[in-house]
């Protein structure tokens, strides 16, 4: 009698070691998929040629291109307007005088 009780608790355990096992092996299944993934990101983001780094500091240095190109464009045109005005004003006095 106390044998088959043993050899009951014994099949218990067994069981509730198997499941314990399935879970840890679902548990490590699981941080390799993360572990993947989290690669993935870290290759996206820190990427020196392409991630997202790489890009912030291109679209900068366009937005720096563009802010140089406005300025010379708004000097070139108080450079036309103040022509134009010269223009005019001498045009007045011509007519005038």
């Amino acid at each position: 009698m106390v044998q088959e009780q043993f050899e009951v608790t014994v099949a218990k355990l067994e069981g509730k070691i198997d499941r314990i096992t399935d879970s840890v092996e679902a548990i490590k299944e699981t941080q390799l998929e993360m572990n993947e993934k989290m690669s993935d990101i870290r290759r996206a983001i820190y990427n020196p040629d392409e991630g997202l780094y790489a890009r912030v500091r291109y679209q900068e240095a366009e937005i720096e291109d563009l802010k140089d190109f406005k300025a010379s464009i708004t000097k070139f045109l108080w450079v036309v307007t103040s022509a134009i005005t010269g223009i005019l004003i001498k045009i007045g006095f011509d007519l005038v005088g």
